[in-house]
């Protein structure tokens, strides 16, 4: 179930909430993946990104009761903010965030890991909020309008700070080559 279009997730979505198991793991084989690239882009520890996705679908599917399903886009920004506080938790619990290793990342990544290590080091000379953008767009692969609903900011503002974020990347890089 790797594509599936807005009116399948809704109905998917719809079922999942009247407690239909098999739509859930439907929700869970969408979505698992870009959840575990996203957190593992956040933390050094696979087993902590798998437990921290798991959580997430445990409190989604105690949540969905809850949600009024409008598009597929808030539906992923919903779950992403689970996502989101169930990383702060582990950071609170751990006392503090842990960098990435190379051999966690993914093998279908299209950047290098040489480059990707790199990268990830001018990464750390954006700003915070920066650095966000650039997780969901390239890890988790959500479009501009559902970052735009995750950081609860317009979708034109995405963008800019996509661009501002992809040019000051471009001058550090430039700086420390």
């Amino acid at each position: 179930m790797s594509e599936i279009d807005d009116l399948e997730l809704q109905n998917t979505v719809e079922k999942a909430q009247n407690r239909d198991g098999e739509a859930f793991r439907e929700i869970f084989e969408l979505m698992s993946g870009e959840l575990f690239s996203y957190a593992l882009s956040h933390i050094k520890s696979r087993e902590d990104a798998l437990d921290i996705v798991q959580e997430t679908f445990i409190e989604l599917w105690g949540a969905l009761q809850k949600l009024s399903y409008r598009s597929r886009q808030e539906f992923y920004g919903f779950v992403y903010i689970i996502l989101k506080r169930r990383l702060y938790k582990h950071y609170r619990k751990a006392g503090k965030s842990v960098e990435l290793e190379e051999r966690h990342i993914v093998d279908n990544y299209e950047i290098e890991v040489e480059d990707y290590r790199y990268l990830h080091t001018f990464m750390k000379a954006l700003p915070e909020r920066y650095q966000e953008l650039l997780h969901l767009r390239y890890w988790s692969s959500l479009s501009f309008r559902e970052i735009a609903l995750y950081m609860d900011i317009k979708e034109t503002t995405a963008k800019v700070w996509h661009h501002r974020a992809i040019r000051k990347l471009q001058e550090v890089a430039g700086k420390l080559a």
